[in-house]
């Protein structure tokens, strides 16, 4: 394609250069600007944009604006070739207007006003070369600082139907433009606003031809137009582009992300994805016209991104996937909040139905009991079960003896207190952080707990260890297995395990047992 790009482009300077004319230096530069600058740019939109046909149309541009050159050599077929395709580069161009950025005709109403525009080129320009007397050839593409004498009919009949189609374009464009949402707005920009630069510039220089202005008005106007078809390439090729552009993005909003998921997510990937309609939507989503793509980790699906669907898929794939991980740890971290508030108020509720009211008891009991010596022995009683209740409450809050001796001193009690034979096979001699601490005595607790009520375990086996900065406890048990992997508390032990970055993993085969086993870092020591 390289090869493609210098050979027309070395063809269309000897024409030029050595075609027999006298040629300007400025004239030189800016024809061979124009066709090597869509060219080019068409090249390297085919190849980062290959599921785009844009790209090939603007090559097409280039290769119909070169072949036009050859009505700078002076020669009879140089002249007829020269005349007959001096226009088709417009409508290449128009095509690709209608079409941006696709290249790809999906309407009724693409297709008539690219063949229009076909029929309008070389159709027409054949048909004054057969129409017109010829008086040998003559420079038909390089701007002359001379007049012409006279306009021809069939010359009126082409730029009266030129400009009628141009403005045709320009209006539908514009229209185009007023309906689009935002995304497509923003991917329609370059080829809208330079489109309708050129269209415009090419409008007053066809009414100036028509109404047979001076060439002090037709040069400039001439010039004009090919100054902007050397800069709107380039704008055509960013505009295609753009969306990998946008993917680094990504990596900025991964960064974010990664450092808490902001109070208002919604507006972030609104930015992002340029999309201010973008919705974040929690639960199932209505029927909907619009683009819909799912947040999802680990095969549960989090929330979905409603979005407009003029967005690119992978673009908007690869920001779900950034945003779904911190989704995940949201919800983690809100699950665990929400089994904290269960906790205080599970406490509430046994504070209230236990210990209080033996408590209330025994002050009604003591106020009655001055002369009663059985009421006082009774009052002792109570007392002790309302100690024996506090007691076991405050199994479910952090023992005082984890954080006064340690680890190994509340696991030991641990084991001492299991309804199911417990053996602490090993344990650390030091002390880790308090938040490793708890951690570890937390699952060794439920796991206790689960082995208990569902096992129908013989023996639990206790072992923790710690490698370098990685602790690792593991409960295994001979019970019946098959444990509920999705159940409550193994859940919220999880959410536990994961807030402090390790993993928790659980083998429950049936008949074999159960192994409950978390790893993780206790590097904040």
């Amino acid at each position: 394609m390289r090869v493609l790009w210098l050979g027309t482009g070395f063809l269309a300077l000897a024409a030029l250069v050595w075609g027999g004319y006298e040629v300007s230096v400025p004239a030189v530069v800016l024809n061979l600007a124009v066709g090597l600058a869509f060219i080019g740019a068409g090249i390297e939109a085919a190849d980062r944009r290959p599921d785009s046909s844009a790209g090939q149309l603007m090559i097409a541009v280039g290769l119909a604006w070169f072949v036009r050159l050859t009505g700078a050599v002076e020669a009879d077929w140089a002249y007829a070739l020269g005349v007959a395709t001096k226009t088709l580069y417009l409508a290449v161009l128009g095509h690709l207007l209608v079409t941006y950025p696709t290249g790809r005709m999906t309407s009724r109403w693409q297709r008539v006003v690219v063949g229009v525009a076909y029929l309008l080129t070389v159709p027409v320009n054949v048909g004054y070369l057969l129409l017109t007397p010829f008086d040998g050839p003559q420079n038909v593409v390089v701007i002359r600082e001379v007049p012409s004498p006279g306009v021809p009919v069939v010359a009126v009949v082409v730029l009266t139907g030129g400009i009628v189609l141009l403005v045709a374009l320009l209006a539908r464009m514009i229209t185009r433009w007023l309906r689009s949402g935002n995304v497509a707005r923003r991917d329609l920009a370059p080829v809208v606003w330079g489109g309708a630069a050129i269209v415009l510039t090419l409008v007053v220089t066809y009414v100036a031809a028509l109404l047979g202005l001076p060439a002090a008005v037709q040069v400039p106007l001439q010039w004009s137009t090919e100054v902007v078809l050397v800069g709107w390439p380039l704008a055509l090729l960013y505009g295609l582009v753009r969306a990998r552009l946008d993917r680094s993005a990504v990596g900025d909003l991964a960064v974010s992300l990664g450092a808490g998921l902001p109070g208002d997510l919604r507006s972030v990937l609104a930015r992002t994805l340029h999309d201010p309609s973008l919705e974040v939507v929690y639960g199932e989503v209505a029927p909907t016209s619009r683009g819909v793509t799912y947040l999802e980790a680990g095969g549960t699906r989090l929330a979905a991104l409603v979005h407009d669907p003029a967005l690119d898929p992978a673009f908007v794939r690869a920001v779900a996937a950034s945003a779904a991980l911190a989704v995940q740890n949201e919800l983690r971290a809100r699950r665990i909040v929400e089994a904290a508030d269960e906790a205080r108020r599970q406490v509430e509720r046994d504070l209230h139905d236990g210990a209080q009211q033996r408590l209330v008891s025994v002050l009604l009991t003591l106020r009655l009991a001055e002369n009663s010596p059985e009421l006082l022995t009774a009052a002792r009683e109570e007392l002790a079960r309302a100690l024996d209740d506090l007691r076991e409450l405050a199994r479910g809050i952090y023992p005082v003896l984890l954080t006064d001796a340690g680890l190994g001193p509340a696991l030991l009690s641990l084991a001492e207190r299991s309804a199911v034979p417990a053996v602490l096979a090993g344990v650390l001699d030091g002390r880790l952080s308090p938040v490793a601490e708890r951690t570890c005595y937390f699952v060794v607790a439920e796991a206790l707990t689960n082995a208990a009520k569902h096992a129908q375990a013989r023996e639990v086996r206790i072992e923790v260890e710690r490698v370098d900065d990685l602790v690792t406890v593991e409960v295994s048990d001979d019970g019946a297995g098959g444990a509920d992997v999705t159940g409550s508390g193994l859940r919220g032990l999880d959410d536990r395990v994961a807030a402090v970055g390790g993993r928790l993993t659980v083998r429950s085969v049936a008949g074999e047992g159960t192994t409950v086993r978390a790893e993780f870092s206790d590097s904040r020591r």
